[in-house]
């Protein structure tokens, strides 16, 4: 299990072009990936941390091992990072998708998580928009994913734009 806690919150964006109810506010987007495995106590600490940051949480993936199914959501995820599901904004990842349709995950986030035929959405936090991309399906030049995808920044053309997702960039 790998995880890491990052936070965009302090990074200031400026965007005079922002508009709506939320564009003067502070952005505050925090979160991890490979998190909830049952018995290990990291997913309880990271929890811990998230009680005292206020804001959006983000996940990039593999939130329930150890394939994503509803139970392993119900015992492994919902004790722990369960209890800010009404501020978190996932992505899936490849153990999600160990359960056909990735449907524990979608079942578990709901709305929360897009349109289950496609797992990735976009939305705004105070001037920033947010893109959660699903790295587990077709990302070739051509896809369903890469269209919606810039035809969003086109419709989004914000200087403070923030991208997640389940797969490194770059690996060694």
């Amino acid at each position: 299990m790998w995880a890491a806690l990052v936070a965009l919150g302090a990074l200031a964006c400026q965007n005079d072009d922002a508009t709506g109810p939320n564009a003067d506010t502070p952005a505050i987007l925090v979160g991890a990936g490979d998190i909830a495995v049952c018995g290990d106590p990291a997913d309880e600490a990271t929890a811990l941390l998230l009680d005292g940051i206020p804001g959006t949480i983000f996940t990039t993936g593999d939130n329930a091992y150890e394939d994503g199914t509803a139970q392993e959501f119900a015992d492994c995820y919902e004790p722990t990072w369960g209890r800010h599901r009404s501020r978190t904004r996932p992505s899936p990842g490849n153990h999600d998708y160990h359960t056909p349709g990735a449907s524990g995950y979608f079942d578990y986030f709901g709305t929360s998580a897009g349109d289950p035929a496609q797992g990735y959405y976009s939305y705004d936090l105070g001037a920033w928009h947010v893109v959660a991309i699903n790295s587990n399906i077709d990302v070739s030049a051509n896809s369903p994913q890469l269209q919606w995808l810039t035809a969003d920044l086109a419709a989004n053309p914000s200087a403070c734009t923030a991208a997640y997702w389940h797969h490194p960039r770059f690996s060694s």
